[in-house]
């Protein structure tokens, strides 16, 4: 079941402070400077991510989109789009393999149906963790990075160590993964995208937020 990592790469790689949008897959490693970008020196990248942190912490809620491409020796794509209230829990729709089903966690219940379908409530609720933990351990454990600008948004690119990767529960490859993060004009993460290998598999995650602190609290559906 991908739903896991893609909410770890998604929900919580997102954590909780981003905006912008995109809904899809960009095999993206160490982009190259546009005729638009400035490249500015590894300091300005560091704190640009030391600020994101921030920016991260502090934002309560958010939307997000996730897509998950895998190709290789099984290739597929996996998207989960979804609501995340911190200190409350996450709403999502999952696609994958064909079929759809949605998912609502909030504290001590969880409902789950599938797309068309019926509501039911689970016997054992699922755990519901802070989304922003993996977003940070993602930001903090970055090397190797380098900052440039595109128009009003910065984007930092960077390497993420097997550890760090193990650490913000992605997939964990004998090299590093590559990172890149857009950030927007408050500092906000706009946009990230992880490529990495899971075997033989090339993996890529994209994430997109936006909504951040007007999301609604989340509501059993039933």
């Amino acid at each position: 079941m991908v739903a896991p990592l893609l909410l770890s790469a998604a929900v919580l790689l997102a954590g909780a402070g981003c905006s912008g949008s995109s809904n899809a897959p960009a095999a993206i490693g160490s982009p190259a400077p546009s005729a638009s970008s400035s490249p500015t020196v590894d300091a300005a990248a560091t704190a640009a991510l030391t600020h994101a942190e921030s920016v991260v912490r502090s934002t309560k809620s958010f939307r997000f989109t996730a897509t998950e491409l895998l190709s290789g020796d099984a290739s597929h794509a996996t998207s989960v789009r979804g609501s995340v209230v911190r200190g409350q829990g996450v709403g999502y729709t999952l696609t994958a393999n064909g079929r759809t089903s949605q998912v609502v966690r909030i504290a001590g219940a969880t409902y789950v149906r599938p797309v068309p379908g019926k509501w039911s409530k689970l016997r054992k609720p699922r755990p519901v963790t802070d989304p922003a933990n993996t977003l940070l351990a993602v930001l903090r454990g970055l090397t190797a990075v380098s900052l440039r600008t595109e128009g009003a948004a910065q984007v930092v690119t960077g390497s993420l160590p097997p550890a760090a990767a193990k650490a913000a529960l992605l997939p964990v490859a004998s090299t590093p993964a590559q990172v890149v993060v857009t950030l927007g004009p408050s500092g906000h993460v706009a946009k990230l995208v992880v490529t990495t290998m899971s075997g033989s598999t090339n993996v890529t995650l994209t994430t997109s937020y936006t909504s951040f602190g007007r999301v609604t609290p989340l509501k059993p559906p039933v």
